[in-house]
């Protein structure tokens, strides 16, 4: 740490700074290290007599020092040697000679700074701090230099990235302006519509929209606008080019005060094949219903516990009860016997839904005998299991129904 006035403190810590000092002088020369040594211990100063040397050296010095005032090669002349090789090598041209237009020829040749030899012990301080203030600025420079070119390398990586996510993603995504106009659409938009990214470029959203579905499209859009940053979905039909309209589920955000965007992005996503889907598990449902309530056989849905969960209209009118009185009953004593051909019993003593949900298929001709609220009952049934359900049910078509017999024989 320097103690010499007129010198900053510098942090032991600090780098350290390679210099050579050219001068025709070796007396000089050696002067000058010793005092800028002296003055920094931050520098570790080279010096050279011969001026041509120090080209094929560059790369080994943080600054060139040289005086102006030489026989073979002065300081203008090897400054002009030097930035063909590097532009911005610090280069202190110090020289006795104070001529404004040598002055004027180093700044035109990009001198770092011109420095004249004059006064005693304090010139080497002054120009020690000269040399560590060029150095230490271009590091700085170098390594903000190196900060932004790893930043826009970052960001170039991540755009690539993003740009081939959106490029082979199968999901459609789009950024529309304030007007609700395309601007840039995913390559997955010809799989879904037919339309091509640049057919799509600059027309209007809404153009492409089911007349039914667009006026809630475009209040959903009108929200999206009042509210940056927020994010609304929106399930339309959107025209294909086939002339076909595809299910669409449409999710935006508003980006329009994001400089990066400037857009409301838009992601969608083809429902058609999931309508479809529940259009037919729907229409499925309408039917089985149809079908449980016109079937003239009385039909039971027994849960795992063999409550009666439902029955049709015909069970109530057989069992003489109400839908109320029978719904959520479980009834007792309702052990199932099976029959072989010949009407022997080849089991019996398990619950009838207990077999039908655990053999997880449909059995027929069980005999069981159940205690209902309009009376006990002998039944013959064909059940079965009902599949894709989050529980076990079980359906029971009863086929044949007479009161059961007590034990003396009467009914």
């Amino acid at each position: 740490m320097s103690d010499e006035p007129g010198l900053p403190d510098t942090d032991e810590t600090s780098s350290e700074i390679s210099v050579v000092y050219v001068d025709d002088y070796g007396e000089l020369c050696e002067l000058t290290a010793e005092g800028l040594e002296e003055a920094s211990d931050r520098l570790a100063v080279e010096t050279t007599t011969e001026p041509s040397v120090v080209v094929d050296r560059l790369g080994e010095f943080d600054c060139v020092v040289a005086d102006y005032d030489m026989p073979e090669t002065d300081g203008i002349e090897l400054l002009r040697r030097v930035r063909r090789v590097s532009e911005d090598l610090p280069f202190i041209l110090y020289t006795g000679k104070g001529d404004e237009d040598v002055a004027s020829e180093a700044i035109s040749l990009g001198v770092t700074d011109y420095l004249a030899k004059r006064g005693g012990p304090e010139r080497f301080v002054r120009l020690a701090h000269r040399i560590e203030s060029v150095v230490d600025a271009r590091r700085a420079s170098a390594e903000a230099a190196a900060t932004r070119t790893k930043a826009r390398t970052a960001v170039a990586r991540e755009q690539r990235r993003l740009q081939a996510l959106l490029e082979h993603s199968p999901a459609v995504t789009c950024v529309l302006d304030g007007s609700g106009r395309f601007g840039y659409l995913s390559p997955a938009i010809e799989d879904v519509t037919g339309f091509t990214p640049e057919e799509l470029q600059g027309e209007l959203a809404f153009d492409y929209i089911h007349a039914d579905d667009r006026e809630r499209a475009e209040q959903a859009f009108s929200r999206l606008l009042d509210a940056p940053g927020e994010t609304h979905t929106v399930d339309v039909r959107v025209a294909a080019r086939d002339g076909s309209w595809r299910h669409t589920e449409l999710r935006g955000t508003n980006h329009l005060e994001d400089p990066a965007v400037e857009g409301i992005i838009i992601n969608a996503r083809d429902v058609t094949r999931r309508k479809r889907i529940d259009r037919r598990l729907r229409r499925e449902r309408e039917l089985i219903e149809r079908l449980f309530e016109v079937t003239p056989a009385p039909l039971l849905l027994l849960d795992g516990d063999g409550r009666v969960r439902r029955m049709n209209d015909r069970a109530t009118e057989v069992f003489d009860a109400e839908r109320s009185t029978m719904q959520g009953h479980l009834p007792e004593e309702s052990s199932v016997s099976f029959r072989a051909a010949n009407g022997t019993t080849i089991a019996d003593g398990e619950d009838l839904w207990e077999v039908v949900s655990h053999a997880k298929r449909a059995v027929h001709g069980a005999e069981c005998e159940v205690s209902l609220p309009g009376g006990d009952y002998r039944l013959e049934v064909s059940a079965a299991p009902l599949p894709e359900t989050d529980e076990r049910l079980v359906v029971a078509a009863v086929e044949a129904v007479r009161p059961a017999t007590s034990a003396d024989g009467n009914a």
